[in-house]
C-alpha cells in the first residue's frame, strides 16, 4: 500500500569520533554518497580545528557513516560559538578532506538539489553526473582563481533556427566569436562529435565531455570553476559545471535523444537548463532545425521567442510500390545532381536486411528465443535480433527450405543497390559503426544513416531520403519528432540551389514544412494531437518498472492513494505491461500542474520501500519515450 504520513527523518550520527587535537570550531552539513536511496537528507558533522581552514562549501571530504567511510560534500557550515552543548553532543567528525579546494559553488548545489527534487533522486546519483571523478595528479598542480565581478544580466530565452545550406556549427562559432564578453558561455552538444568540431572551430574554449580521458577532463572541469569569461564547450553533463559568471547557456539541436540522461535518475538538458536560467537570471538560447513538441510549447505559450529563417528550399516528393527502393521519376533528377556534385541518400536505418522470410512458405524466419533473423552485411551471416545467436547455414524451421527472401533495407543494401543503379560514380557509407566526419570529394554518393551525415565541402547537390514512410510509422510517441528533425536537419546540408527529394507520400505535410523552412506547420499540429490525448508536454510522464510479482500490489496502493486523495485525482495509469520474463511496467500521467504532487508521493513511497528494505521500482520521470 501507498502510505504518506508524515515526512520520513532519520537523525543524525550520534557518535564521536575524536579528532587529532580533540577540538572542534564548527558543524558542517553534508551529502552522503551511502549508496542507499533513503538517506538522502543533510547529516551534520564536526568540523575538527585542523581541517577548519579547509572545510568550505563544495569541498570533498570523507566522513564515517554506518561503520564505514564514506566520500561527502559540503554544503554549508556553522561556527559552535553560541550552540548549547546539546546541539553538537554525540555527532560524528569529518575524518578527511578529499581535496583542499571546492569543486562545487553554492549556486551548482542548489541546482542539484533542484534537480532531485524535480527528478526525486538522491542527490549523488546528479553529483556523478555533476562532478566528474577525481585525479590526484590534477590536485596538486598550481592554480589561480580569477575575480569575478557582478555584472547585470538581460535575461532571455529564445528559440534561434538553422539556416539550410550553412553550416550550423560554423554558424555558432561566428556567434561566439563576437558575442559580448560579459560573462561566461556554456555550449552544450548533443554528441562528443560535434562538441568536438565546435572546439576546433572556436579554438579558445574549454572542452567537457565524458569522453576525455579521467586527468583532462578533472582539469578541465577546474578550469571552468577558477576562471572567468570563459566559452565552455561540452556535453550533456556540462549542464552542471559550476561556472562562477555564467551569462547564457546555448543549447545545440535541443530536439536531440542524447540530451536525455540514460542512467537514473534520467533528468534532460532542456528542463535543467530551464531551471538554472531561473535560477541565476542566465539567458537560455535554444538552437536547432525544428523544434521539440516540449519547446514548441513554450513557443506557443510566449514563454519562447522563437527567431525563424526566411528560407525555401527545392522540395520534391515521389511515391515508390511496395518493394521499390527508387520510384522511376527520380532517376533523372538524381543524374542532373551527380553532374553537379556529391549526391546524400539517407537511409532509415544501418545493416543490410532487417528480417527475413521464407520464399516457399512465407513464415518470417526466428530464432528459437523469439527474436527475428536479420542480415548485418552481405559478408556476414543471419543472426538473431535479440541474443546475437549467429546461423551461417539458413534453413527454414517451418518446410526446411534454404531459399531466403530478404525484407527491409539497410545502408549497406541500400549502397549496392544505388551503385548498380549509377554505375562508375564512387560510393561511401557512414554509420553509426563507422562515421564519415567530412566528404571531401566535390562527386560521388554517399549512403549516411540519421546523426551520421558527413559534411560535404559545398554541401550536397541533391539530398534523397529513402523509406520515409518507415521513419514516421515508428511505434513511439517521439517518432513524428525524431523523422522532423532527421529530415530538416539532412536538408540543412543541401548546396545553395540543390533539391530535396523525399520517398513520401504527396500529401505529407513534411513536404511543404521542408519547402517553406517553417516547422510549425507539423509542431502545431502534433501539439494539438498530443492535448487530445493528454500526453507530454501536457502532462508530466513517470514510468515504474517492478517485478511481475509485486505489481498488482503497486497498482493496488497507487489506486488507493488516489482514493484516498493522497495521489492527484487527476492521475491517469496505463499499463501494466509485461517488458519482460521477470519485469512490468506502468505509466502514469498527470496535468502539468499536478506533476510535482504525484512525484513527491512516489519519491516518498520509494523511499519508505528502501529503508524497509524492499525491492525498489525503477522510476523515470518524464523519459524521452514512453514505449
Amino acid at each position: 500500500m501507498v502510505a504518506v504520513t508524515r515526512p520520513l527523518t532519520l537523525k543524525a550520527e550520534v557518535f564521536r569520533k575524536s579528532s587529532a587535537s580533540g577540538i572542534y570550531s564548527g558543524i558542517a552539513q553534508v551529502w552522503v554518497d551511502s549508496g542507499i536511496y533513503h538517506l538522502d537528507q543533510e547529516f551534520e558533522y564536526l568540523i575538527p580545528e585542523e581541517h577548519d581552514s579547509l572545510i568550505d562549501i563544495g569541498v570533498r571530504v570523507i566522513v564515517p557513516f554506518s561503520h564505514r567511510e564514506c566520500e561527502a560534500i559540503v554544503l554549508s557550515r556553522r561556527p559552535l560559538v553560541g550552540l548549547s552543548q546539546s546541539a553538537h553532543t554525540g555527532l560524528k567528525a569529518i575524518s578527511k578532506v578529499v581535496t583542499p579546494f571546492p569543486v562545487a559553488t553554492r549556486e551548482s548545489l542548489n541546482l542539484i538539489a533542484q534537480v532531485c527534487k524535480r527528478w526525486a533522486a538522491h542527490p549523488y546519483d546528479v553529483i556523478r553526473s555533476a562532478i566528474p571523478p577525481r585525479s590526484a595528479q590534477v590536485d596538486k598542480e598550481e592554480f589561480e582563481v580569477d575575480q569575478v565581478d557582478p555584472v547585470s544580466r538581460k535575461v532571455n530565452r529564445r528559440y534561434i533556427q538553422f539556416p539550410p545550406s550553412q553550416d550550423h556549427l560554423q554558424l555558432i562559432a561566428k556567434y561566439l566569436a563576437g558575442a559580448s564578453k560579459d560573462g561566461s558561455m556554456l555550449v552544450l552538444c548533443p554528441d562528443s562529435k560535434a562538441a568536438l568540431r565546435l572546439h576546433a572551430l572556436v579554438g579558445t574554449s574549454i572542452l567537457l565531455d565524458s569522453a576525455l580521458d579521467k586527468t583532462t577532463r578533472y582539469r578541465n572541469f577546474l578550469r571552468t570553476l577558477r576562471g572567468s569569461k570563459l566559452i565552455i564547450i561540452g556535453t550533456r553533463s556540462a549542464i552542471f559545471s559550476p561556472v562562477r559568471d555564467l551569462s547564457e547557456i546555448i543549447i545545440v539541436n535541443e530536439a536531440s535523444e542524447h540530451f536525455y540522461e540514460a542512467r537514473t535518475p534520467g533528468w534532460n538538458v532542456r528542463d535543467v537548463a530551464i531551471l538554472r536560467s531561473d535560477q541565476s537570471s542566465v539567458a537560455l538560447t535554444f538552437t536547432g532545425f525544428s523544434p521539440s513538441p516540449e519547446a514548441a510549447l513554450l513557443i506557443e505559450e510566449s514563454k519562447l521567442s522563437f527567431q525563424p529563417v526566411k528560407a525555401k528550399v527545392a522540395v520534391q516528393s515521389l511515391q515508390s510500390s511496395p518493394g521499390e527502393l527508387l520510384p522511376d521519376g527520380a532517376f533523372s533528377f538524381i543524374r542532373s545532381a551527380l553532374r553537379k556534385g556529391p549526391v546524400l541518400f539517407l537511409s532509415p536505418q544501418r545493416g543490410f536486411a532487417q528480417a527475413v522470410i521464407c520464399s516457399k512458405c512465407r513464415n518470417i524466419s526466428r530464432c528459437d528465443c523469439g527474436g527475428k533473423h536479420v542480415l548485418r552485411s552481405s559478408s556476414k551471416p543471419f543472426e538473431c535480433a535479440l541474443c546475437q545467436k549467429k546461423f551461417p547455414h539458413w534453413e527454414c524451421e517451418w518446410c526446411h527450405s534454404k531459399e531466403p527472401i530478404l525484407l527491409g533495407r539497410g545502408s549497406e543494401r541500400i549502397a549496392h543497390e544505388v551503385g548498380r543503379a549509377f554505375p562508375g560514380f564512387a560510393i561511401c557509407e557512414s554509420n553509426g559503426d563507422k562515421p564519415l566526419e567530412k566528404y571531401e570529394s566535390d562527386s560521388g554518393i554517399v549512403v549516411a544513416t540519421p546523426g551520421a551525415v558527413p559534411v560535404a565541402n559545398n554541401g550536397y547537390s541533391a539530398v534523397i531520403a529513402l523509406q520515409c514512410e518507415s521513419l514516421f510509422s515508428q511505434a513511439d510517441i517521439r517518432s513524428q519528432e525524431r523523422a522532423r528533425e532527421i529530415l530538416f536537419g539532412a536538408a540543412g546540408h543541401l548546396s545553395r540551389g540543390g533539391l530535396f527529394l523525399l520517398v513520401i507520400s504527396h500529401t505529407h505535410p513534411i513536404i511543404a514544412a521542408l519547402a517553406s523552412w517553417k516547422p510549425a506547420i507539423m509542431t502545431r499540429r502534433e501539439l494539438r494531437d498530443r492535448l487530445e490525448v493528454g500526453f507530454p508536454p501536457y502532462s508530466r510522464a513517470v514510468s515504474l518498472e517492478i517485478e511481475v510479482s509485486e505489481m498488482q500490489s503497486l497498482l493496488r496502493g497507487l489506486k488507493s492513494a488516489q482514493s484516498a486523495g493522497r495521489l492527484p485525482a487527476s492521475t491517469r495509469f496505463l499499463g501494466p505491461a509485461a517488458i519482460s520474463s521477470v519485469k512490468s511496467r506502468i505509466i502514469l500521467l498527470v496535468p502539468v500542474e499536478d506533476g510535482q504532487n504525484l512525484i513527491s508521493l512516489l519519491h516518498e513511497f520509494l523511499r519508505r520501500r528502501s529503508a524497509t528494505k524492499k525491492t525498489l521500482a525503477s522510476m523515470r520521470i518524464d523519459p524521452y519515450s514512453l514505449t
